[in-house]
């Protein structure tokens, strides 16, 4: 697979059959971000452009689908937020004493890996940099180890099932 650009029309249908609603403003509405995570092989999104390495996993709220699309049609179409959590996510790789953002929290807050307390206590000390106590900076890393540990299962997860299913790679 190479190329292609992004098919609105190709994309919007695919969105719509999985959608409760057939009009495209209320369809929308119905999606939220459910994961997001990188995959190396050539995948192609519902618009059918390729390759596509940056995966969002899209659930619809009111009849519980869900479908994998890329980053760039889930921020251009369906205006959802995860570049802020692809980015986390990439700076915790490479530094796991960065902090978690308010969407990544809300995210991992709804997949289980952090209860609400710990989102709580973590959206106080975030921006800080060098004023942390020593409970806040042994939580933080504790909290940042598991969200790693949680994308790196879910990730693997998801590849595989992908490559099982034959889902568009």
């Amino acid at each position: 697979m190479t190329g292609g650009g992004h098919n609105e029309a190709k994309f919007k249908a695919a969105i719509l059959s999985l959608s409760t609603s057939p009009n495209w403003d209320d369809a929308k509405a119905e999606w939220t971000l459910y994961f997001v995570y990188n995959d190396p092989s050539d995948r192609a999104c519902e618009c059918e452009h390729s390759p596509i390495h940056q995966i969002c996993v899209i659930e619809n709220q009111k009849n519980k689908q869900k479908t994998e699309v890329g980053n760039v049609c889930v921020r251009r179409f369906l205006r959802l937020l995860s570049n802020r959590i692809f980015s986390v996510i990439r700076r915790l790789q490479n530094d796991i004493q960065k902090s978690l953002n308010p969407a990544s929290l809300d995210l991992f807050y709804e997949r289980g890996v952090i209860s609400f307390s710990e989102k709580q206590d973590y959206l106080v000390y975030w921006r800080k940099r060098t004023t942390l106590s020593d409970h806040q900076k042994v939580q933080k890393l504790d909290i940042n180890a598991r969200v790693l540990d949680y994308v790196t299962v879910e990730t693997a997860a998801l590849i595989a099932k992908a490559k099982a299913h034959g889902l568009k790679i």
